[in-house]
C-alpha cells in the first residue's frame, strides 16, 4: 500500500477552505487504497486561539475516519503582527518536519506551500526519506505579502524570492490552481513538465441550490422580502471588504437590501467599526457557521459578492466563488477584468465583473441585477452547471489520483 503525507497548517475543525479540501482529498485517496497521513497544526484559525477541546503539545496523534492525523506544535497568538506570523510559520515548519523525519515512511509528500518556509526544509527531508515531494500552490508567496505591505525590507524580499525559486526547482512536482499560477512558477524556475494545473473543487452534495427562506435567514432576523447581498468566507487583508461599507451607504435608502457577512478575519473589526460609526443598519454580521449549515448560509443570498483588493486580485482565486456557484447564485465580483477570477466567472457565465474598489460600480451592478431577475437566475444556474461538468469532487479527485501515480512512477506531474 502506497503512503501519502498531506502537510497543511490548516485543517478541520478550522474553517479554512484548503483544510476541508485536503480532508476530502485524503478521503478520496484512502478509498483508492492509499494510506493517508495528515500533518497539521492545532486548530486556531482565524482568531489565533486554540479551539476548545484541544491543548497544545509537541505532538498529538488522532484518527479522522480512515485518516491518521498528526497535530503538531505551532505558535499561536490573537495578535496578528508580522513577527507573530513569522513565529507561527517557522514553528509549524519545524514541528511538521520532525514528524516527517522520525514518524514518516511516505511514498509521496504533498505539502501546501504556505508557509513558504516549508520549501526550505521539505526537499531535504523528502530526499532523506526517499519520497517524492509535491508542493500545492494556493497563493503566490511572497508576492501576496509584498503587495499587502506586510514585507517591505528589500533584503528580506530578496531572501523570500530566492526561497520561492528554490522551492519550485527542488520539488518533484507542483500542483497549481490556475494557468496564471503555472506561468508564474515557470518564470520563477519551475520545469514545465513538473507543473500541473489542477483547479480547486467543491462538494456539490454538501452545497446544493436551496430556498431563500430557511432557519438561518430567520436567525439573522431577515424577512422573506429582504434582498440579501452575501459575503461568505474569510474577511482577510486581501479581501478589500471595506469597500462594502461605501456600497451599503449608497444603497441605504433602499430598505430591503441587506449586506450580510458570514465569516471572520483580520479586516472584520475595521469593517464592523465602519458600520457602527456610519450607522449602517443594512450591514449584518455573523461568524463562521458549522459545516452542516453551509447550504443554508449560501441559500439566503440573492446576489453573492466577491471583493478583492486591487493589488491582490492576480494572486489567488478565492474559494468562496465555488461556494456561491454551487448554490446557484449569481456572482458579483469586484476584481480586475484580466484576473484569473474574472476569466473563471466569465467562462462559467455565472456573474458580473466590475472594477475593484469601485463602490459606485458595485452599487449600480446590484441595482441592475435586481432589475433583471431572470438573467440573474440564469447566471446562478450556469455557475452550478459549470461546476458539475468541470469541478466536482469526484472529477478533481480523479485528477489528483493520476497526479500522485505519475509522481510515484515517473517522478513528475
Amino acid at each position: 500500500m502506497r503512503a501519502v503525507y498531506l502537510v497543511t497548517q490548516w485543517f478541520p475543525p478550522e474553517h479554512a477552505p484548503i483544510g476541508h479540501m485536503l480532508l476530502e482529498l485524503g478521503e478520496m485517496l484512502a478509498e483508492k487504497g492509499w494510506q493517508v497521513t495528515v500533518i497539521t497544526g492545532f486548530p486556531n484559525h482565524p482568531g489565533g486561539v486554540v479551539f476548545d477541546g484541544y491543548k497544545k503539545r509537541l505532538f498529538q496523534e488522532e484518527r479522522m475516519g480512515s485518516l491518521r492525523i498528526w497535530r503538531v506544535f505551532l505558535h499561536t497568538s490573537a495578535r496578528r503582527s508580522v513577527f507573530s506570523r513569522i513565529l507561527t510559520f517557522v514553528s509549524f515548519t519545524l514541528s511538521s518536519s520532525l514528524v516527517l523525519l522520525f514518524r514518516g515512511k511516505p511514498d509521496v509528500v504533498f505539502a501546501v506551500l504556505q508557509p513558504l518556509s516549508q520549501g526550505a526544509i521539505l526537499p531535504l527531508i523528502a530526499r532523506l526519506k526517499k519520497a517524492r515531494l509535491a508542493f500545492n500552490i494556493q497563493d503566490l508567496h511572497p508576492d501576496a505579502q509584498i503587495r499587502l505591505g506586510l514585507v517591505k525590507n528589500r533584503l528580506l524580499i530578496m531572501l523570500l524570492k530566492s526561497l520561492e525559486r528554490y522551492s519550485y526547482r527542488r520539488a518533484d512536482a507542483l500542483s497549481v490552481i490556475s494557468e496564471d499560477f503555472r506561468s508564474h512558477c515557470l518564470r520563477n524556475g519551475a520545469e514545465s513538465r513538473r507543473v500541473a494545473v489542477i483547479k480547486n473543487w467543491v462538494d456539490l452534495e454538501e452545497i446544493r441550490p436551496a430556498a431563500r427562506k430557511n432557519p438561518f435567514r430567520d436567525e439573522l432576523g431577515l424577512s422573506e422580502t429582504d434582498i440579501v447581498i452575501l459575503f461568505a468566507g474569510t474577511i482577510g487583508l486581501a479581501s478589500g471588504a471595506e469597500i462594502v461599507a461605501d456600497v451599503a451607504e449608497q444603497l441605504a435608502d433602499e430598505d430591503r437590501i441587506k449586506f450580510v457577512f458570514v465569516g471572520e478575519g483580520e479586516s472584520l473589526p475595521d469593517l464592523k467599526a465602519q458600520a457602527r460609526e456610519r450607522a449602517l443598519g443594512n450591514i449584518l454580521f455573523s461568524p463562521f457557521q458549522p459545516r452542516e449549515k453551509l447550504a443554508s448560509v449560501q441559500a439566503i443570498s440573492d446576489i453573492s459578492l466577491l471583493t478583492i483588493r486591487p493589488d491582490s486580485d492576480q494572486l489567488s482565486v478565492p474559494s468562496k466563488v465555488l461556494g456561491y456557484m454551487a448554490a446557484a447564485r449569481p456572482v458579483l465580483a469586484s476584481v480586475a477584468a484580466d484576473s484569473e477570477t474574472a476569466r473563471f466567472i466569465q467562462d462559467a457565465g455565472s456573474g458580473v465583473i466590475v472594477p475593484p474598489s469601485d463602490a459606485r460600480a458595485i452599487a449600480d451592478a446590484i441595482r441592475d441585477l435586481l432589475a433583471r431577475p431572470g438573467e440573474a437566475r440564469t447566471m446562478g444556474e450556469n455557475g452550478r452547471r459549470y461546476l458539475e461538468q468541470n469541478l466536482s469532487t469526484k472529477a478533481v479527485g480523479e485528477r489528483y489520483h493520476e497526479f500522485f501515480l505519475n509522481l510515484v512512477e515517473s517522478g513528475h506531474a
